[in-house]
């Protein structure tokens, strides 16, 4: 493991770097400091660049997003959602006739929040039990408790609803503290007997779609950077991808030492260390 203060020292190292979004570029809110920079860094050195977000939201949602938050001019190659590339294998049937586009469908998520899974495709109702299949895209929490999750999500499982996680994360940030993400929701509903499909980071369909998004020629060399152990490094590891591990996001707090223990627990030490995503 190679520890760097900034982007500059490996850009030339990489043909394509695949960029988590919450935790690397932002914080839900404001853009961390010297992310805008570095991209434009990356742009002028001709580097391709495909943000890869576990996000039950629509990758041109998340587009629209980063333009708000400044990384209007940040000349992405795309944005990869992994609520996107759920809905495709939906709509392609990759996953049999249990999850058909046009289903009464139950999305648990954020209450105002529009995601991938919406009434475009499907027929949404609020009843889990009598649901084709659950969607867990987004998380009401704190408001909503996994204990209070598990109370609305007994029934369904009971009825062996089958469910899709389009967000595997298992904390999120929101309003600067850590609270459980969609991943947390489907583990809960797990433990119930539910069975659970999965999309996202570390799963290796959304690194398939962003590769094929970037149309790379072959010998490419493509890295990760994330904020996860757990997520972002564990599926690129097992992608055969180079990782690199920014301090900032959900593990900002913990020290050095704690952070490579859990890298250790999730398939190894990323390539390279750097203590945010700066140029």
């Amino acid at each position: 493991m190679r520890t760097i203060g900034g982007l500059r020292e490996i850009a030339d190292h990489f043909d394509l770097l695949l960029v988590d979004q919450y935790g690397v570029l932002h914080d839900g809110t404001t853009p961390y400091p010297g992310a805008i920079e570095a991209l434009a860094g990356l742009a002028s050195r001709g580097r391709k660049v495909i943000v890869l977000t576990n996000s039950g939201k629509s990758s041109a949602a998340n587009r629209a997003r980063l333009d708000v938050l400044g990384f209007m001019d940040s000349r992405l190659h795309a944005v990869v959602s992994s609520g996107e590339v759920a809905l495709q294998c939906v709509r392609d049937r990759t996953l049999g006739p249990l999850f058909a586009e046009g289903a009464d469908i139950c999305v648990i998520g954020h209450p105002g929040d529009t995601y991938a899974f919406a009434s475009d495709h499907f027929a949404l109702t609020a009843d889990p039990q009598h649901a084709a299949f659950l969607v867990f895209a987004g998380s009401d929490a704190p408001r909503t408790s996994l204990d209070g999750y598990r109370s609305m999500l007994i029934a369904a499982a009971r009825a062996q609803v089958p469910a899709i996680c389009v967000n595997p994360d298992v904390t999120m940030i929101r309003d600067g503290a850590l609270v459980p993400a969609p991943g947390a929701i489907a583990r809960v509903y797990e433990s119930l007997g539910g069975t659970v499909e999965y999309f996202g980071k570390p799963y290796a369909a959304i690194f398939d779609h962003a590769i094929a998004t970037a149309a790379m020629a072959p010998g490419a060399r493509i890295i990760m950077i994330g904020d996860s152990p757990e997520h972002d490094l564990a599926g690129a590891k097992a992608m055969g991808l180079s990782t690199l591990l920014v301090r900032t996001g959900i593990h900002r707090d913990l020290s050095k030492q704690q952070l490579l223990h859990l890298c250790e627990k999730y398939g190894g030490r990323p390539d390279f260390l750097a203590p945010a995503f700066e140029w």
